[in-house]
């Protein structure tokens, strides 16, 4: 076997743009930029003009995130005030850049990264990447079922083979990126094309919000992100093994020059020799000297502070401790029961009466507000290229043509119960266990399924008016309305069953969809917008609306 004599190299060195620090307006000059998106780790915005082909990463957290890097590592995330965090994630991209050509060819591409600098404005670095134009998968819906191969080519075609690639090359950190018990690194993807039959896509986001050790499935945590963490005495957070990734480039060095040019190779060599040099700096940084060296780049802390707090660690550590909880209680005794009043006073409790009394005694003005409802969802699948303009405007028109519908009338006040059931659980139930009118037994069950038995009640006094007329009962509803979650989708899903067109009616199947995507988006941690847990709800209304049409035939 033939051993890289690792830093040399046969070709010339190719000059790596962009790491030479830039402040934003050295940067920018003169130029706009359009947010993208935001996650768990920053901002991505795209920049206007001469330098519209670069999307900018400004590296930020959120409060849950910098609690659980304090907790890790003594500062919030790294990419925000350290500069080797940020230039490991330069070196990274680039190196993977290339070995995704070897791994994929064009079927899946790396967004390469260009440059780093300093955002003066929320001193915090940013990294610039290529900008490439995309989508997220398609969710399931009434129209181009075609489009439903899309989710499946991700997952099994691009990011299972991929978390196994990377394994193998020692970029085990970037294993949570790529899915591997993370359902919400599914939007760190996007589809560049659709037209072959195998899907292209692009690997935009590389970079961690927080450590890989909140994965979904259990198993995944101890069989494999636990003995990494004990491994290296610290948890998981985008950690490339060096000595790995050496022997990789070496094994595969004949392979990596046919496809990619031996001096491409050369350059992998040099771009891997720098990684490992600034992983070491930054992942050998004290949880003390991570601490203040924050403080310094936010610049609460001068230099000669943080050379007094290196010092004397143990004060500096109570100065921490007592600035938290202050800022914690402010938070907590101050800011949220101020943020709440404001909400309360801003509430027009007459309208708001008048608006329930309205929605109790008119069947038109229910109709009304559920036409409005439902508009104003296919409006948001519309924003999010998740329907076409024709799609969205055949379903307004069925919308006209069923408005007289029983059933989404129903569907209305199932919509409608919601505000006074969150009044009872959160305002009406407290009160009456306070008094000991209620026990913690009966409290719990009314906090978990009042809302569930409110519906159902409901149903049945429809179920009894439909029997005294002889009317079709609506069962299926009834049936759906005992499914944790599921009870605003019970009449969805009796409209779908009592439909007379096939394959059923497109705008029933929409609501249907639409109710239970929304679940997915709103479960935490793992879910949101594009996430795999959102995917799932999803073609589980898909399974769901099958089910029916065979129930039904």
């Amino acid at each position: 076997m033939t051993v890289i004599p690792w830093g040399k190299k046969p070709f010339v060195q190719q000059r790596r743009p962009g790491l030479t620090l830039r402040s934003r307006e050295d940067a920018d000059a003169g130029s706009g930029r359009t947010l993208l998106g935001a996650g768990r780790s920053g901002r991505v915005y795209r920049l206007s003009g001469e330098s519209a082909h670069i999307a900018r990463k400004v590296f930020f957290g959120e409060a849950a995130t910098h609690l659980v890097h304090y907790i890790f590592f003594g500062a919030p995330n790294p990419y925000i005030w350290n500069q080797d965090a940020v230039i490991c994630a330069y070196y990274r991209r680039n190196i993977l850049a290339d070995l995704v050509k070897v791994w994929f060819g064009d079927q899946l591409r790396v967004s390469k990264a260009l440059g780093s600098g300093w955002d003066q404005a929320s001193r915090a670095f940013y990294l610039d990447t290529e900008f490439i134009a995309g989508r997220p998968v398609a969710l399931c819906q009434p129209f181009r079922s075609e489009r439903d191969r899309e989710l499946p080519q991700q997952v099994h075609g691009i990011m299972e083979p991929l978390q196994q690639h990377l394994q193998q090359s020692g970029f085990d950190g970037l294993l949570w990126q790529v899915g591997k018990g993370n359902p919400s690194a599914l939007n760190n993807f996007l589809l560049t094309d659709d037209k072959s039959k195998a899907c292209h896509f692009a690997w935009i986001d590389l970079e961690s919000g927080v450590p890989a050790l909140f994965p979904l499935n259990l198993l995944t945590l101890f069989r494999f992100y636990l003995p990494q963490a004990l491994r290296r005495r610290q948890a998981l957070f985008d950690d490339v093994d060096i000595p790995r990734l050496q022997r990789y480039l070496t094994d595969q060095r004949l392979t990596l020059i046919a496809t990619l040019g031996a001096e491409a190779y050369w350059l992998l060599v040099d771009n891997a020799r720098h990684l490992a040099h600034h992983q070491v700096r930054w992942k050998t940084l004290s949880r003390l000297a991570s601490s203040i060296q924050y403080h310094v780049a936010k610049g609460r802390l001068t230099a000669v502070a943080a050379a007094a707090a290196l010092a004397h660690p143990w004060r500096w550590y109570s100065q921490e401790l007592t600035r938290l909880a202050q800022v914690g209680l402010t938070k907590v005794l101050i800011s949220f029961p101020h943020t709440v009043w404001n909400r309360l006073r801003r509430v027009h409790y007459g309208h708001l009466l008048s608006l329930l009394w309205r929605s109790c005694m008119s069947h038109r003005y229910r109709l009304h507000l559920a036409r409005r409802y439902v508009i104003s969802r296919v409006q948001a699948w519309q924003d999010r290229e998740q329907l076409s303009p024709a799609e969205a405007q055949r379903l307004r028109q069925r919308l006209e043509a069923t408005k007289s519908s029983d059933y989404l009338n129903d569907f209305c006040v199932h919509l409608a119960l919601k505000l006074p059931i969150k009044a009872v659980r959160y305002a009406l139930l407290p009160i009456l266990y306070g008094f000991g009118l209620i026990n913690g037994v009966i409290l719990a069950l009314l906090m978990v399924s009042g809302g569930l038995i409110i519906r159902q009640l409901y149903t049945l006094l429809r179920i009894g008016e439909a029997a005294f007329k002889g009317q079709s009962i609506p069962w299926v509803a009834f049936g759906v309305g005992f499914i944790p979650f599921m009870s605003t989708a019970a009449y969805p899903c009796q409209m779908m069953y009592s439909a007379t067109e096939k394959p059923g009616d497109p705008m029933a199947q929409f609501i249907l969809y639409d109710s239970l995507t929304r679940i997915g988006g709103w479960v935490p941690a793992w879910g949101g917008p594009d996430t795999l847990i959102e995917h799932w709800f999803n073609r589980g209304a898909h399974w769901l609306i099958n089910t029916l049409g065979r129930l039904n035939p």
